[in-house]
């Protein structure tokens, strides 16, 4: 009697413990989304190949990207950002011009990518984008009795959406490469201060296109 009253409990706690399951262990440890994370390389790959100053112009200000996307919907969430500082400066014997440039772009938006088991994965994504622009202009001219300076500063920020689309190529699971165009709108706010005097302006439809010059090393997991 004992035995069978043994036998009944160890069933029915045996049964209990199978309906706490929900999902099978193969659906628990199953894989929803893919992450993307990508840095533009085009600096790197000009230490390798040699292009023409035509091909090497990129514009694309954004450096890193980081995308979530769901592996059977391609659906996700995008998020880049970029920063960037140069200075360039010339001078003939008469005069000279240097050029401080900062550049700070973020941007949030959805992404839908395709055939993500594939080589060849396109995708499109509609972005909310924001940006600030500081530049400074000093430009002296050496003459035989003075020597004059004059500064000007432009500060610029913008706001607006973007439309973008691309394609990246799968070099492994884990390793691609892409690349990306993009349409957008903004609007941006400017102040120049040149000494004493000082203008603002806004530009309410500024409307650009962003032709595929970046070339994107992307990590997948």
């Amino acid at each position: 009697m004992k035995k069978i009253a043994l036998l009944l409990f160890t069933g029915y706690f045996c049964s209990f413990i199978n309906a706490q399951k929900i999902y099978p262990d193969s659906i628990i440890g199953e894989k929803i989304v893919y992450k993307y994370l990508g840095i533009q390389s085009n600096l790197l790959l000009q230490q390798f190949i040699s292009f023409n100053s035509n091909s090497s112009i990129n514009t694309n200000p954004y450096i890193f990207s980081y995308s979530k996307n769901n592996i059977k919907t391609g659906r996700g969430t995008v998020f880049g950002t970029g920063f960037a500082v140069s200075e360039s400066s010339s001078n003939d014997g008469v005069s000279s011009v240097e050029v401080q440039n900062i550049n700070i772009t973020l941007r949030y938006g959805f992404e839908r990518k395709y055939l993500q088991q594939e080589k060849f994965i396109p995708f499109w994504g509609v972005d909310f984008g924001a940006g600030f622009v500081d530049t400074r202009v000093t430009s002296r001219l050496t003459q035989t009795f003075s020597n004059t300076t004059t500064k000007v500063e432009t500060l610029k920020a913008f706001v607006g959406p973007s439309f973008r689309a691309g394609v990246n190529y799968a070099l492994s699971k884990h390793i691609l490469i892409g690349t990306e165009f993009m349409f957008n709108v903004q609007l941006a706010y400017t102040e120049t201060f040149s000494g004493p005097e000082f203008s603002s302006s806004i530009s309410p439809f500024n409307v650009g296109f962003q032709p595929p010059t970046a070339l994107f090393l992307i990590f997948r997991y």
